[in-house]
């Protein structure tokens, strides 16, 4: 029986390894492989899912991304969180207006305009450094004096202003062929728009008119501006003098005096020897000495100079109080290799008035129009003034009062007529700039105080306005946990290297 049931067995296995065919076992690995298949499409189908949701969230994100770029705080100054937007138009305000003023100084010396933010302003900073830094004093500004003029009350209405504002981006955009929106972005910043710099644009111009109130309010009585001419006369007094200049003769190719192996080189030009100099200076001085006292028979004539409009060699000369008329010298300019022979006629002061007049700039009327309605409302120095605060695109906010003209300052033929013997108080008339479309009406009010008078009163007002808002930005505090404001630190590490270099020097 025992063997009955191993034979059954054995067959029941025989049976199973005959039922395990080739076929069956490849069957199998394929569903194994379509299982496994499954799994893996699984698996990637996830992958996917997940790569597609952070593609999608990367999208979606921009936006806000943008949103947290124009809004991020770039730093704090007196309390004020400044944003990307507000630190932008500041920082692109202080960079145009210095491209603007020193452009073709820049270029003189071969920097690039659209480059220079990459370029060293001086051994510490680059220019963007210097750019950024200047920002944050213009911000410090804005918010001492906003803060400033919303104590004292003070209102002004810039209405005109920020429309004028509006039509020169809009033109400005248009001489650049830019649509109004790139314009802005490549003025102002990358997320500028119109809408989004108004608030710091309107500001500003608000803050101008309050700082030009301001300014006006310091200005100094007639014995601070006296006692100032009386301090600083070098500066004011006028000057006549005559002047000579003696040429040394360099020599063009070598001479016995030359170096060792001197010559001229290939562009035909010859560098003379210190030897060579010495003995052309040494005829030169003869020559000078010889013809001095000829100065003022046939030296160059100068009349009413002011000491900074004198060649720097002979001013120290000539602003000596011991000099009197008919003194003369001979100075060397060893930079130039030449002699000047100076003669001394006069010094004075300039006691010549100069003139005062109201004008009204505009692109908006035409001089005749603007006339007539003058002469309807009454030709007196109220109307013309009613006429500017209509009219002018100048911003005074004094009524157009220009006070100190000599007459060159105008456009013109305004200068001819205001200087005609003839004119009278009440006398208008007007100009057209054709190649700016600009038309300037006059109104002369008469003479004034001479010109010396006006420029250290202006000094004097700038002065003071400077001490003023300095006053007011001493306790404006800046803030910068981002580590933004490179240049702080740039400057801490340069100042710290200046202390050490310093006590080397005083140890050796």
């Amino acid at each position: 029986m025992s063997e009955n049931k191993e034979s059954a067995e054995n067959k029941t296995v025989t049976e199973e390894k005959a039922v395990r065919t080739h076929y069956d076992i490849k069957m199998e690995q394929r569903a194994k492989a379509k299982k496994r298949a499954r799994r893996e499409e699984w698996v990637w189908k996830t992958i996917g899912l997940v790569i597609l949701a952070a593609i999608l969230a990367l999208i979606l994100s921009f936006p806000i991304r943008r949103y947290m770029a124009i809004n991020e705080t770039v730093c704090t100054i007196g309390g004020r969180d400044i944003s990307r937007v507000e630190f932008d138009y500041n920082y692109n305000m202080i960079k145009n207006a210095y491209v603007k003023n020193y452009g073709s100084y820049l270029s003189y010396y071969g920097m690039d305009v659209n480059t220079i933010e990459n370029e060293m302003y001086d051994n510490t900073l680059t220019f963007r450094d210097y750019f950024t830094k200047e920002a944050v004093e213009r911000i410090k500004s804005t918010v001492a004096l906003t803060a400033e003029l919303e104590k004292e009350g003070y209102t002004y209405d810039i209405t005109k202003d920020y429309e004028e504002y509006i039509e020169a981006m809009k033109e400005g955009a248009k001489e650049a062929e830019l649509s109004l929106g790139e314009y802005y972005k490549q003025s102002l910043g990358q997320y500028a728009t119109q809408r989004r710099v108004e608030k710091f644009v309107r500001e500003s111009f608000l803050i101008a008119h309050f700082s030009d109130d301001k300014q006006a309010s310091f200005a100094p009585d007639d014995a601070t501006i006296d006692a100032r001419y009386a301090e600083d006369a070098d500066d004011y007094d006028l000057f006549d003098y005559n002047l000579i200049r003696v040429e040394a003769e360099l020599p063009t190719e070598p001479t016995e005096l030359a170096d060792e192996g001197a010559a001229v080189a290939e562009d035909g030009t010859y560098t003379p020897s210190e030897a060579e100099i010495e003995a052309a200076m040494k005829e030169a001085k003869e020559k000078a000495d010889d013809i001095e006292d000829t100065v003022f028979d046939d030296g160059d004539v100068h009349t009413g100079e002011r000491a900074a409009s004198v060649n720097y060699q002979v001013r120290t000369w000539l602003l000596d109080p011991s000099r009197k008329e008919g003194d003369t010298t001979v100075v060397e300019a060893e930079t130039t290799n030449c002699y000047y022979i100076a003669g001394f006629v006069a010094r004075y002061q300039d006691t010549a008035t100069s003139l005062t007049a109201r004008i009204i700039s505009t692109p908006d009327a035409t001089g005749d129009e603007i006339i007539a309605e003058f002469n309807s409302t009454g030709a007196s120095e109220d109307a013309f003034i009613a006429l500017v605060d209509k009219y002018s695109d100048s911003g005074t906010g004094n009524g157009g009062l220009y006070e100190g003209l000599s007459g060159g300052e105008l456009p013109g033929d305004l200068g001819s007529w205001i200087l005609d013997p003839a004119r009278a108080q009440g006398d208008v008339t007007y100009y057209l700039d054709e190649a700016s479309g600009e038309t300037y009406v006059i109104y002369y009010v008469g003479e004034g105080k001479p010109s010396w008078y006006y420029t250290i009163r202006n000094l004097i007002e700038s002065e003071s306005m400077d001490a003023y808002l300095a006053g007011l930005t001493a306790t404006v505090t800046v803030d910068d946990p981002k580590g933004n404001l490179k240049y702080v630190s740039l400057e801490e590490t340069a100042a710290m290297l200046q202390e050490v270099q310093s006590a080397l020097t005083e140890t050796e």
